[in-house]
């Protein structure tokens, strides 16, 4: 075939070069027209240098190289980008890897798409704009995809986890998520979104609470996975039963480990929503008060305990996580209180999540006597660590039989983090075991009542209860008569 002239930059004298030569200097010219960071992109004609070389375009000359934040698996981990594809794509180096230089776990670069992934430098704030994709730093440390809700109160931005939780978070745990333009227009004006004022109030509106069967994996999901890794399915758990002579009180002061209450922490700290219940002030001199925060999750129709039946009680379906949750626990309840017997022939339908302040407490009460079925199971630990107990710090269980004008017997029972116990017969109070068969709240003086102190502490306790609704509760009650 005739020889095809090829014409080299800067000269205009065509010229025939044997077919191995040309097709190197014809593969050098492409390799010189295309971005050499492997997007493909390709170079203008005017943008080609005096000197012919590899270039790259203005998108990778700022990713490879430079340290990211991008998805792998379902989590966000730290890496560095080697190389860009035709298909928006990043070959991410982890960040264990690329900073030792070693490849020891066999973990080879990963191709990541640019929109689950963020340049790992804080955002800065002028781009920050509401209905933007970010990645954000959560309590645990960890990264999860987000979206900008707007602005909240001390120059802090409202962000909307992909399970639903909302977050509030300070401009330096955001992380722009690479699918938007990665060099914002100059004349862009900026955006006062996330200098909005927002009142404490508008941010807990019930508009603000997530669903319970909310899709996505964000904290409450990778909470429940760290829950489920450092769960004990099996171990030596030590059980008091009749404690203090009561009968129907069970309780195992190590049923949790350190590892597993950090773990708990987390799993309520990706709860929100919390609904505040207060019962008046106890003591002597009336100075503690009776107060509680807490969650509640059950059949829809279920009245939360405690709450009138006219009242709104905000009893949340059970989700997803709050069903493993329930699983794990009952479990373990199950196997710990074998002696207990619990829930023979039933399972858990309610869950109450609770959080007694430092120097408050519950006074004593009864749970609705005629509400529940046999077996009232408690777990507590402390929001944080304790000087002397990882778990957190003492509390005190207050068991109270007769009235409180006719108090026949009180036992204080000193706890530690990480306690369970169980609550059944008399010491449940419920109308089976009553000699009068009194119900509700109804005193009398053979029943015990129960009650939290958490007074000798400035933590917070924390406490998962878990009891079975009886579906035909007040239904009897309610049936017309023969006749």
């Amino acid at each position: 075939p005739e020889p095809t002239p090829a014409i080299r930059s800067g000269s205009m004298t065509p010229k025939t070069l044997p077919p191995q030569k040309r097709a190197r200097e014809e593969a050098q010219e492409r390799d010189e027209a295309d971005c050499s960071g492997g997007c493909g992109e390709r170079r203008a004609a005017a943008a080609y240098p005096a000197e012919p070389g590899p270039w790259r375009c203005t998108k990778c000359e700022k990713l490879i190289g430079c340290e990211v934040i991008a998805r792998r698996g379902r989590e966000y981990e730290r890496g560095v980008v080697q190389q860009r594809d035709r298909n928006s794509q990043l070959l991410v180096q982890w960040w264990e890897e690329a900073a030792t230089g070693s490849n020891e776990k066999g973990l080879a670069p990963e191709w990541v798409a640019e929109r689950h992934a963020a340049l790992a430098a804080p955002a800065d704030g002028e781009r920050v704009r509401r209905g933007m994709a970010v990645l954000a730093e959560w309590v645990d440390g960890r990264f999860y995809c987000a979206t900008v809700q707007g602005g909240a109160a001390q120059a802090r931005v409202l962000l909307q986890f992909e399970d639903g939780l909302r977050y509030e978070a300070g401009l330096d745990a955001l992380r722009p998520l690479l699918d938007k333009p990665l060099l914002q227009a100059a004349h862009s004006p900026p955006s006062s979104a996330v200098r909005e004022p927002r009142s404490s109030l508008q941010r807990m509106l019930p508009a603000d609470l997530p669903s319970a069967r909310a899709a996505g994996y964000g904290p409450l999901a990778q909470s429940m996975d760290r829950l489920e890794a450092v769960w004990r399915c099996s171990g030596t758990w030590r059980v008091e039963h009749e404690v203090a002579d009561i009968c129907g009180l069970f309780i195992c002061r190590d049923f949790l480990s350190p590892a597993e209450v950090a773990a708990f922490r987390l799993v309520f700290a990706a709860h929100q929503g919390w609904a505040m219940y207060q019962w008046g002030t106890i003591g002597r001199k009336k100075e503690l008060a009776s107060i509680l925060q807490r969650i509640d999750f059950g059949l829809e129709e279920m009245t939360a305990e405690g709450v009138a039946a006219q009242s709104k009680s905000f009893t949340r379906a059970i989700g997803r996580h709050q069903q493993r949750l329930i699983q794990l626990l009952e479990a373990r309840m199950r196997q710990v209180f074998a002696l207990a017997g619990l829930w023979r022939e039933c399972d858990v339908n309610m869950m109450q999540l609770s959080q007694i302040p430092g120097g408050q407490c519950l006074g004593h009460h009864f749970d609705r006597r005629d509400k529940w079925q046999e077996g009232i199971a408690s777990v507590a630990w402390s929001e944080t660590a304790g000087q002397e107990d990882s778990r957190g710090d003492e509390w005190t269980l207050g068991m109270q039989c007769g009235p409180s004008n006719n108090v026949q017997r009180q036992v204080q029972l000193p706890m530690p983090a990480g306690a369970a116990y169980i609550l059944s017969k008399r010491a449940q109070g419920r109308t089976a075991w009553c000699s009068r068969h009194k119900v509700a709240h109804e005193s009398c003086a053979c029943c015990w009542q129960h009650g939290v102190w958490n007074e000798k502490t400035a933590l917070t306790r924390q406490s998962i209860t878990m009891r079975v609704y009886d579906e035909e509760w007040g239904r009897e009650a309610s049936s017309p008569g023969p006749g």
